[in-house]
C-alpha cells in the first residue's frame, strides 16, 4: 500500500499531461488572439484608413484587453507591418525556394508564387492604402520598407535566396549589358516588376480591373522567357 503523498505512476503522468494541457491551452489562446488581432486591424485599416484607425479600436474589435495587444504590437506601425507581412506569406508548403539547376523551371514556380499573391483579396487596398496615406505619414515608410511590401519580406527573401543558389550553380549570370555587374536583389526587382506592372499596378488604379485567374500564366511566363534570355549562361 503507498503511503500518504507518494504519487503512483499513474498519477504522476496525469500531473504531467494536465501541465502540457495547460500549456497546449494557453498556446492555444495566444494563437487565436493572435489571429483576432490581425483580422481586426485589417479589417479597420482597410475600412477606416490607417490614421483612423487607433489601437483600442483594433483590441475591442479583436475582443481583446488593449494590454494584450501592446504587449505583441507597442505601436500601430508594428501592427501594420504585421498584417502586411501575413498578406504577403506563402502558405507553408511553397516558402522554400526551388532547387537550383533549371532558372526557367524554377523562375516559373516563383512568379506564378507572387502573381496569386497580387491577386489574393485585400493585396491591393493595402497597397492603395499606404499610397494614400505615405505622404503624411512617414511611419509607414519605417513599418513596411521600399516598396510597401510588394517585393519585400520573406517572399522577396526567398526569391533573392534562389537566385544567389542559380548564380553559384552557373545557370544565371547578373550583369548590365556594360558589364557592370547586378546583384540578386537587383535582378529580384526586375523579375517582380514585370509582373506587378501589369497585375498588379493596374488594380491600383482601376478599380474594375480583375487579376487573371492562377490558370492563366501569360504574364508570368513572358517574364521568365526574358529573364532567361537576359541572364542565362546556357542560351
Amino acid at each position: 500500500m503507498k503511503g500518504a503523498g507518494v504519487e503512483t505512476g499513474a498519477q504522476a503522468d496525469a500531473a504531467s499531461c494536465g501541465g502540457k494541457g495547460k500549456a497546449g491551452y494557453h498556446e492555444r489562446v495566444k494563437a487565436e488572439n493572435l489571429a483576432r488581432i490581425i483580422c481586426a486591424a485589417r479589417d479597420l485599416f482597410l475600412e477606416q484608413g490607417y490614421d483612423r484607425t487607433s489601437l483600442a479600436q483594433i483590441a475591442r474589435q479583436a475582443c481583446v484587453s488593449t494590454g494584450t495587444l501592446f504587449k505583441r504590437y507597442p505601436s500601430k506601425s508594428d501592427l501594420f507591418k504585421a498584417v502586411a507581412a501575413q498578406q504577403w506569406q506563402l502558405d507553408v508548403q511553397y516558402a522554400e525556394p526551388p532547387m537550383p539547376g533549371d532558372p526557367q523551371d524554377g523562375l516559373t514556380r516563383i512568379g506564378r508564387d507572387y502573381a496569386c499573391l497580387l491577386g489574393r483579396p485585400g493585396t491591393a487596398a493595402l497597397c492603395r492604402l499606404v499610397i494614400t496615406e505615405l505622404p503624411r505619414l512617414p511611419e509607414l515608410a519605417d513599418s513596411v520598407g521600399t516598396g510597401f511590401a510588394i517585393d519585400r519580406g520573406p517572399f522577396f527573401d526567398r526569391l533573392r535566396t534562389y537566385l544567389d543558389a542559380e548564380v553559384e550553380a552557373g545557370t544565371l549570370d547578373f550583369h548590365t549589358a556594360d558589364g557592370r555587374d547586378l546583384t540578386s536583389a537587383e535582378v529580384a526587382q526586375q523579375f517582380l516588376g514585370m509582373i506587378g506592372g501589369q497585375l498588379l499596378w493596374p488594380q491600383l488604379v482601376q478599380h474594375d480591373f480583375i487579376p487573371p485567374g492562377p490558370t492563366e500564366t501569360t504574364i508570368v511566363d513572358e517574364a521568365v522567357i526574358l529573364m532567361v534570355s537576359r541572364y542565362g549562361t546556357t542560351v
